[in-house]
């Protein structure tokens, strides 16, 4: 097992350890009529709970969407572009085995650096102290956010798909046969759960109230986030895609061949809703109600009541989208399939109550926006982030602000 170990920056962020806390807790005791100190989107799904629920954002709202104009774009060459995180006045995204870092403000390029292994890097988590980053190889490794030095690197075997998860004190990350918790700061392993039945798990892990719920195959697991015991495990029965589970409240939500919500104290099911098509995305919640993207046979853009599970709006624009859907100040940001209602795709927007079409956005050069699994925009202070997935080459991140 391979780990390297930066001693000059261990130090300096040993030192600072106490700012992951807070930091971490800032973002939920401010206001929300204020905007945020450091706005941030520090993860997939904005926070570890992965509710994709920007409760701080204040500058975009239903009445101004409809006027977001491109202002600049990072260019990260010919591979589809991960889902962009930020934080620290820097935004970062994946490409194939690089991770690249731009000013948030005008887009300078500020460094890049191959992930470990040099192939299939996967979304970025971000505390002030450490970039995580893994890699299609199985390796993890730490960053300095601001100047793009490794820190560490240790190889965790198996192949990491999905995005780090990151709370106050471990990063969690899955390589398809063990859930892994790490020290951030250190890479020292925390612990390691590994199936009874060998079941995959392959999808980036939830963490909320000292519990992190990690799905793969057709189960749910819920484990001890100080231990990695396993606390109940639930199967969904056959799926042919899993996604990543949400949590708010009491309940956990995952999509797939159906919308579930289980109860987070034991695993039982709360409520199954079928009406929605399949392959359906990690679910968004927000403000007592669940959005989620499907597939055919009942494509597009769906919202239920989060507690009972009870048909709320459906909207067919975005077509067969399996992004994750962004929900911010009453607006739900869906990336939608080039094609059918939704013409050449883009960014779709529509109010979160009653599924109104608000108004799109589009890349300025023509490159669609990645509308796949793991996929999202960002939406931080008034910009929105949206990576590009085109085929033909010359994909970015490209970023919108109003006028």
């Amino acid at each position: 097992m391979r780990l390297y170990l930066n001693l000059t920056l261990l130090l300096a962020l040993i030192a600072l350890g106490s700012g992951v806390i807070a930091a971490q807790q800032s973002t939920v005791t401010q206001s929300s009529k204020l905007p945020p100190a450091d706005p941030k989107w520090s993860q997939n799904g904005f926070q570890a709970n992965h509710s994709s629920f920007n409760s701080l954002e204040t500058v975009l709202n239903r009445a101004d969407v409809s006027g977001l104009t491109w202002q600049w774009a990072g260019e990260v060459g010919a591979s589809g572009a991960t889902s962009p995180v930020v934080g620290g006045g820097i935004v970062y995204i994946a490409s194939d085995g690089t991770i690249f870092a731009f000013q948030a403000r005008d887009g300078t390029p500020l460094w890049s650096h191959l992930s470990c292994s040099g192939q299939g890097t996967v979304e970025a988590a971000w505390s002030p102290q450490a970039l995580l980053v893994g890699d299609g190889g199985g390796d993890l490794a730490a960053y300095d956010p601001v100047t793009g030095s490794q820190i560490w690197c240790r190889d965790e075997r198996g192949s990491i798909t999905s995005a780090p998860a990151m709370d106050a004190t471990s990063v969690y990350i899955t390589n398809g046969a063990d859930v892994v918790a790490a020290d951030p700061l250190t890479g020292n392993e925390r612990w390691r759960f590994t199936p009874s039945d060998f079941s995959p798990v392959t999808n980036t892990p939830a963490v909320s109230n000292g519990v992190v719920y990690v799905t793969g195959g057709s189960s749910v697991f819920a484990l001890d986030s100080a231990t990695g015991q396993q606390l109940w495990r639930t199967d969904l029965g056959l799926q042919a895609n899993i996604s990543a589970a949400s949590v708010a409240g009491n309940l956990v939500y995952v999509g797939g061949q159906n919308l579930y919500a289980l109860r987070t104290s034991d695993g039982r099911l709360r409520w199954t809703q079928s009406m929605v098509g399949v392959n359906v995305s990690m679910p968004a919640i927000a403000n007592n109600r669940v959005f989620v993207n499907s597939q055919d046979p009942v494509f597009g853009l769906w919202a239920f009541n989060a507690n009972s599970g009870a048909f709320l709006w459906r909207n067919r624009m975005p077509e067969e989208s399996e992004a994750t859907v962004t929900v911010a100040n009453g607006v739900v940001f869906d990336i939608a399939e080039p094609g059918g209602l939704a013409g050449a795709g883009g960014l779709l927007m529509f109010d979160s109550t009653t599924g109104a079409f608000l108004g799109s956005i589009v890349d300025p050069d023509g490159h669609p926006f990645s509308h796949f699994f793991r996929s999202q925009p960002a939406v931080v202070n008034g910009a929105v982030y949206i990576p590009t997935s085109d085929p033909n080459g010359g994909n970015r991140v490209d970023v919108f602000r109003l006028p």
